[in-house]
């Protein structure tokens, strides 16, 4: 099995594309646990409904993970805003 190995610059690169899609799919999915949470809460079951709010937790926790993620690639290709 061989390594492939990156550049710090194409490290870097995928550090920015890996977060931006995962805070959009993340985005999505609290997104989608909310409405299950709230909007839909009559529908659905009780087991249902404290699986989403604990969704809701992760998913959020893990767009904080995702954005750091983003930032770090994006602060090391200079980039100034965020």
């Amino acid at each position: 099995m061989q390594l492939k190995v990156l550049s710090e610059q194409s490290l870097y690169q995928h550090c920015l594309k890996f977060g931006s899609r995962a805070m959009l799919i993340l985005l999505l999915l609290t997104l989608c646990s909310l409405i299950i949470s709230f909007s839909l809460a009559e529908q659905v079951s009780l087991p249902v409904q404290i699986a989403s709010h604990i969704a809701t937790i992760i998913f959020s926790a893990l767009f904080k993970v995702a954005y750091v993620i983003r930032c770090i690639g994006a602060y090391h290709l200079g980039h100034t805003s965020f």
